[in-house]
């Protein structure tokens, strides 16, 4: 797909992958990280916050994501992701993820965020 094996540009158009325990496949696209970011995470009825990639609609609060859970970032010229002290965790290939600290994403790579489980790719053209 054009990715270089050190990881993701952050150029283009990047897509979200979510895997179910059943097999079940859902997608989300979106431009590729600027400056800024995006955050990752879900809304619920005691906060008025709304992260950018909102997961609610595939049960993130069931499967353990925090409100503000991880944000996806452009640092040296590929995708990154770091995990934002959610209380459930942000692993990449099994492994937990320190808090704060960018973590580079790989085609194939998979990442979960307390039991929400998801890969990342970045689109030809």
């Amino acid at each position: 797909m054009g990715e270089s094996k050190s990881g993701i540009p952050a150029t283009g158009v990047l897509e979200i992958e979510m895997i179910g325990e059943s097999g079940e496949q859902a997608r989300l696209q979106f431009n590729a990280p600027g400056v800024e970011g995006y955050i990752i995470g879900r809304v619920d009825n005691k906060s008025s916050y709304t992260p950018d990639i909102d997961l609610t609609p595939h049960n993130a609060l069931q499967k353990g994501l925090s409100r503000r859970h991880a944000a996806l970032v452009r640092y040296q010229g590929m995708v990154h992701i770091l995990d934002l002290s959610s209380v459930n965790g942000t692993f990449l290939n099994g492994q937990r993820l320190a808090p704060e600290v960018p973590h580079l994403i790989r085609t194939g790579d998979k990442i979960r965020f307390g039991n929400f489980n998801i890969q990342l790719s970045r689109l030809e053209g």
